[in-house]
């Protein structure tokens, strides 16, 4: 029999190993450049930090505890890449832990909720995309997974928390919204003490949260923000979807290459589920878990648009079906189990050892155009090197990244250009502000130009380039000599093609801004 003591020896070493899977997942990545989504959650938490008005004077389409995160993180210390980095290794660490919790509260055995952790950290290896990339996908999961913990108690007060959680998760990321019918299986709808309690929890969280924004006059912004403006993003996202084969071919590599190590983690954990336990379960586990699964899966497909990364929000549920799994292997040495393990085993490994190039694959199709970030960064330091205090920046991408690489704030209320095709008042605001009083430099990219640029700005990207500086594929126009105010702008023609991403040491060519 084991003793208190023994138990505690044992989950000591079995952290050796977890900690050792998530710093060996996350570690190739760790001075990436910033993704445009890591661009605006620094750019926004740092405006913020220097006295901007979220949505007021700095918008994007995300709910406010998002940045929040940003804006108190950088009261503590300055967001580089590296520290940003590591504090999405902090999250996934808490995510590994309530994902243990959660199983415990499920009734698994100890043995199943450490697989089920363990699960977790293994699926940050590839095929998973951007597992390093700090974004609202990943910030919620850790408010999720302890609002599950929650809804699970058989005490009364934290129902009420999980109410509060699960709103702080909304407000995080709006997707939270589709996990909503998980807690009809999770027990805290199971009768109306428990249905107030958590109701009251999520609506005092939701009053605190948008009072402020309500008496100073955002709400319209505020609104606009997390309802309105994302009615228009998953109506063009459709749009896109179907009218961009080359998207759409995209999207059938990403499912050749992921499907094998997530399909035989659905297929396991259907194996895992026929026939009994040995021990009792949670009678409300396999509900809970399709019904989370299912959730989950509409959150990621419902905008059109797919991207990669929203599929992080599948790892908790199959990370627990692993470990449901795993539970029933113990006990019955099932060889059908056995094998989707060993498989799963090796794809994991085959990726992580870039096995027939295989990381280079998957890295090509994660939606990180690995040339254009490191040419935002490099035009970033460019412009830090010659501007001035007081100077700002007009960025006709949708990289915001690029500001905070050049240090200097941006001239437009929205660090993504592409967003003025749904903010028509805006997209005029920022035109006429641009022809009445230009910032001191702007970067026009020749990708992901939604939006037509200025006939200013256009007729200088279209005029050859005079001879003067250059520096790694950029080239400087000179500003017309009518204009009293020098306007510098810069462009780059870097272009990112699935399937071209070389690799040497990493998941990026070292060479690629030679």
């Amino acid at each position: 029999m084991k003793t208190k003591n023994s138990v505690l020896g044992e989950n000591f070493l079995l952290l050796l190993p977890a900690g050792f899977f998530l710093f060996e997942a996350l570690k190739p990545y760790f001075f990436l450049p910033y993704t445009d989504n890591e661009g605006a959650f620094v750019l926004i938490g740092g405006e913020m930090a220097r006295g901007a008005r979220l949505y007021a004077d700095i918008w994007d389409h995300k709910p406010p505890l998002l940045f929040g995160q940003s804006w108190l993180l950088q009261r503590f210390f300055s967001l580089t890449e590296i520290h940003l980095h590591l504090y999405g290794l902090l999250i996934h660490a808490a995510n590994a832990w309530l994902i243990y919790g959660v199983a415990k509260r499920l009734w698994f055995s100890r043995a199943g909720a450490w697989a089920s952790a363990m699960a977790y950290l293994l699926f940050l290896f590839p095929p998973l995309f951007q597992p390093w990339a700090v974004e609202a996908d990943l910030l919620m999961q850790p408010l999720l997974l302890l609002s599950f913990w929650a809804a699970f108690s058989q005490k009364g007060w934290r129902h009420f928390f999980s109410g509060v959680l699960w709103a702080g998760a909304f407000f995080t990321k709006q997707s939270a919204l589709f996990i909503l019918p998980v807690y009809l299986m999770a027990g805290a709808f199971a009768d109306v003490p428990k249905i107030l309690r958590w109701w009251a929890g999520a609506g005092l969280t939701a009053v605190m949260v948008m009072l402020p924004f309500m008496l100073d006059g955002r709400w319209t912004d505020f609104y606009s923000a997390l309802i309105g403006f994302n009615q228009y993003y998953v109506e063009k996202g459709w749009l896109f979807f179907f009218a961009t084969p080359v998207f759409r071919d995209f999207l059938v590599q990403w499912f050749k290459v992921a499907g094998f190590t997530y399909g035989l983690a659905f297929l396991v954990w259907g194996l895992g589920n026929w026939g009994k336990f040995s021990q009792p379960l949670h009678p409300r586990t396999f509900f809970f878990l399709t019904v989370w699964f299912l959730g989950a899966m509409v959150s990621c497909g419902v905008s059109g648009y797919f991207f990669t990364y929203y599929f992080m929000a599948l790892l908790p549920p199959l990370a627990l079906g692993t470990g449901l799994a795993w539970m029933k292997w113990k006990k019955t040495q099932r060889k059908d189990l056995m094998a989707c393990f060993w498989l799963m085993g090796a794809g994991v490994a085959a990726a992580a050892i870039n096995l027939g190039g295989l990381k280079d694959k998957v890295f090509s199709y994660a939606q990180y155009p690995v040339p254009r970030y490191f040419a935002d960064k490099a035009m970033g330091h460019l412009i830090a090197g010659q501007a001035k205090p007081g100077d700002k920046l007009l960025a006709w991408s949708d990289d915001p990244q690029i500001y905070v690489y050049a240090g200097l704030r941006p001239s437009v209320k929205t660090p993504f250009i592409n967003h003025l095709t749904g903010m028509p008042d805006e997209a005029w605001n920022t035109l006429d502000n641009f022809n009445r009083q230009p910032p001191a430099y702007c970067v026009v990219s020749r990708m992901d130009q939604v939006i037509t640029p200025p006939p200013s700005v256009r007729g200088l990207v279209e005029n050859p380039l005079h001879p003067g500086p250059k520096h790694r594929g950029f080239g400087f126009i000179p500003p017309p000599r009518s204009r009293q105010k020098a306007l510098k702008t810069v462009f780059f023609p870097y272009q990112s093609k699935p399937g071209t991403v070389r690799n040497d040491r990493g998941p990026f060519p070292k060479d690629v801004l030679k």
